[in-house]
């Protein structure tokens, strides 16, 4: 389950970054509920210093944050579509 303070949630609704799945669990844009959970806790180890810094949770990291970052910028683009068709 991912866990957010209030000013974090807002934060990360406000720049796309969150969303909820079918079963109304909070999620990062892109991810499963299961790489979002394994996302949040190594970025929570990362930030502790205790994350397992292997080679392949490396990888895994580096291509979830990809995933979601592209998704993210996928409904930032299209909200700016939208706000510059319904000005036209």
């Amino acid at each position: 389950m991912l866990k957010f303070k209030p000013e974090a949630r807002a934060y990360l609704i406000e720049i796309r970054a969150l969303s909820t799945d079918r079963e109304d669990n909070d999620v990062f844009v892109g991810m499963t509920f299961e790489e979002s959970v394994w996302y949040a806790n190594y970025l929570e180890e990362s930030f502790a210093g205790t994350s397992d810094r292997s080679d392949s949770s490396e990888r895994k990291y580096l291509a979830l944050h990809d995933k979601h970052e592209e998704a993210r910028r996928t409904i930032l683009a299209g909200e700016s579509l939208m706000r510059s068709t319904a000005t036209q």
